[in-house]
């Protein structure tokens, strides 16, 4: 086979990359929203009107207000909103776009090759295995891995403007220079690592120029150096915008890395380094070998080494030795060197080697990085110049077996218990592998298996409060009182302000009878969340039972907390109907509604109040309503009860029949006969 050149040749290769990706991933479309993708875009308010678009803008990547966050992704979180504004919470478009860009940051990369200076047949190569590789089915088929796949478009792009060309005019320069600069700073916003796209812009350079590594860096510098002076203002600017939102550069001040995401997070830095240089290697052998994937390797399934053994310097020792060989050979193994210093440059961002970030290790991080190790891979089997037929069956045979590895791994992901499932298999020794499983069956009602997966989690790490607020809400289920309470404690000590954990203690010594020590748990919680509405209303109801006479200014609170919620309003209008004070107990009830027009409580509470004031059409108009939200038999019972009463609303009840009837049929099977019979 001859050395591919013309464009006939890269549009071929073009077409065959799109294939690729579109055969490899094909299966993963119809996947429903898993494990992130709920908070972030299922059940998302600020992606679901443009109205609230502006919050995107001025809170965190997980909704928390100014000076509170961690990660600021708005460009990201403006894709999916701008999706939701056109076809609602479809899963299948969500994962469409996420393929398009897997596709387009596969022929950027492939272009991205070529201009470094490689074959056509080396970068087609490097970007196809790119294309079916394994490990990056957590980016493209996870909806929130987007941040990745859209990151690397922008940051590919940026490579592609910035790098210099010989001959352009000045406009152009310009023109390609701005644009760059603009990909820099949407790619930013859309994840943070693509913050090391300067660098390598510079490794680029560094690649194309001649002589020692030392002038070749000089050089690098010289050719870019409008574009990293840009790029820095660009990034200071980025800084100051996370600064604004989140509190500081990096995240808010009074947020910490949660070591059960992270074990590496409470580490001194030489521990820390030591281990990362650990994973580094691990990462790198995922790549090569993506047999076992995982989507969870929180604490404790990664072991972690002591920064004072053999093992922990030898790795530092063996990573520097290795970055610096890459370096040394840049001239000599362009291809090898390039892949070495492109995968450590891209994964630097988030390999825990520089500070902590909120994971010890995702297979997402890999998005990037990959393309580093599949230029490795590309050129050592295809080299350059003639293709020998054995070599061509090599490639064939790797790309082949990549690709089908994700086939399979696509299935993974398609809801959360075949992806949990299968994440306990392949990490058990993770303690979030096993609470997210328990979760997700907890939500199904098998409380049995998630009790036991919940048990399982806080064995492995004892420190982990949600697991044991999680277990006492499984033996709370299965009337194990004593045991739920124990498990609340325990989430508590293990952290103090958890506000679920004082509403779970509460809620179980009500369902011991224990009122008194009920109000002290929820309290006790308030004293350490002074701003929580469940907290609050839950002490103003063990009040109204302990004390009625003095539970009022407890109400109030639980109003001023959240003035938007019909709930405690509803709480409130329950009290002061139970105090007699019936026509501020009707206002109230009104005005609850007012905020949630769609509460079934609220609604019912109405209906009761117009049935005992005798309003009897009042009470059928409500009651109707009631049926409309919940079509069930029993409030089309009580429906019907209104009607035998007023004359005046069965006549409208008469006519309301049919739309009814055709709104639920299963509720009005049988009911004429029934009529009949009454």
């Amino acid at each position: 086979m001859k050395q591919p050149g013309s464009k006939r040749d890269s549009a071929r290769w073009a077409v065959l990359l799109f294939g690729a990706c579109l055969l490899s991933y094909a299966n993963g479309l119809t996947g429903a929203f898993t494990y992130d993708d709920k908070a972030i875009v299922r059940d998302n308010p600020r992606i679901q009107s443009p109205r609230a678009a502006k919050r995107i803008l001025t809170t965190d990547y997980f909704g928390r207000g100014l000076g509170r966050g961690s990660n600021y992704r708005p460009v990201l979180l403006l894709s999916f909103a701008v999706q939701w504004w056109i076809h609602g919470k479809a899963a299948v478009a969500f994962h469409i776009v996420n393929l398009l860009l897997h596709m387009a940051a596969t022929l950027l990369l492939a272009r991205l090759f070529r201009s470094a200076g490689f074959s056509l047949s080396v970068a087609g190569g490097a970007a196809l295995l790119f294309a079916v590789h394994p490990v990056h089915v957590e980016a493209v088929t996870s909806l929130v891995g987007r941040g990745e796949t859209l990151a690397a478009v922008f940051l590919l792009a940026y490579l592609l403007l910035a790098l210099p060309r010989g001959g352009s005019p000045a406009r152009s320069r310009v023109g390609r220079l701005l644009a760059a600069l603009v990909c820099y700073f949407l790619g930013v916003l859309t994840k943070e690592s693509a913050a090391v796209a300067p660098t390598l812009l510079f490794l680029l350079l560094f690649l194309g120029g001649e002589g020692s590594p030392a002038r070749r860096a000089g050089r690098a510098l010289s050719r870019g150096l409008a574009a990293f002076v840009g790029s820095a203002a660009v990034l200071a600017g980025v800084f100051a915008l996370r600064s604004w939102v989140l509190g500081a550069p990096l995240r808010a001040k009074q947020l910490s890395v949660f070591e059960l995401e992270n074990p590496l997070s409470p580490l001194a830095p030489w521990d820390r380094i030591a281990n990362a240089s650990v994973i580094v290697f691990r990462y790198l052998g995922r790549t090569v070998f993506p047999l076992l994937l995982s989507a969870d390797e929180s604490a404790w399934s990664i072991p972690l080494l002591s920064g004072r053994s053999l093992a922990a310097f030898a790795a530092v020792l063996f990573l520097a030795v290795v970055v610096s060989a890459a370096v040394l050979r840049i001239r000599s193994a362009p291809a090898t060197a390039f892949g070495i210093l492109f995968f450590g440059v891209a994964l630097l961002p988030t390999a825990n080697l520089l500070f902590p970030i909120g994971t010890i290790f995702a297979e997402r991080l890999l998005y990037l990085p990959s393309a580093g190790v599949c230029l490795i891979l590309a050129a050592g089997i295809l080299k350059a110049g003639a293709l020998s037929r054995g070599r061509l069956l090599a490639f064939a045979a790797v790309a082949l077996l990549f690709a089908t590895r994700t086939v399979v791994r696509n299935a993974v992901w398609e809801n959360d218990v075949s992806l949990f499932t299968q994440t306990l298999r392949e990490s058990p020794g993770s303690a979030k592998a096993h609470y997210n499983l328990a979760y997700t069956l907890a939500a199904e009602g098998d409380t049995r298996a998630a009790l036991h997966l919940y048990d399982r989690a806080v064995e492995i790490y004892p420190k982990y409060f949600d697991a044991w607020a999680g277990k006492g809400r499984m033996e709370k289920d299965l009337g194990r009182l004593a045991d739920a309470e124990t498990s609340y404690q325990q989430s508590i000590q293990a952290q103090p302000a958890y506000e679920n954990g004082y509403f779970g203690l509460g809620v179980v010594r009500e369902a011991r009878g224990d009122w008194n020590g009920a109000a002290r748990a929820y309290a006790e919680g308030l004293a350490k969340k002074p701003a929580s509405l469940p907290l609050s209303y839950r002490l103003a109801l063990a009040r109204s039972r302990l004390d009625p006479a003095e539970a009022e200014s407890d109400w109030r609170r639980a109003m001023a907390i959240s003035p938007l919620s019909g709930a405690a309003r509803l709480g409130y209008a329950e009290w002061l109907l139970a105090r007699g004070r019936r026509e501020e107990a009707r206002r109230e009830g009104r005005e609850a509604l007012r905020r949630e027009p769609l509460s079934l409580p609220g609604l019912r509470f109405l209906a009761d109040r117009n049935a005992e004031e005798g309003l009897l059409f009042a009470e059928g108009l409500v009651r109707e309503k009631v049926f409309r939200l919940t079509r069930t038999r029993e409030d089309l019972i009580l429906l019907r009860e209104v009607a035998r009463k007023s004359p005046e609303y069965a006549e409208r009840f008469r006519s309301a029949r049919p739309r009814l009837s055709k709104l639920a049929p299963w509720a009005f099977r049988g009911f004429v006969e029934e009529v009949a019979r009454g």
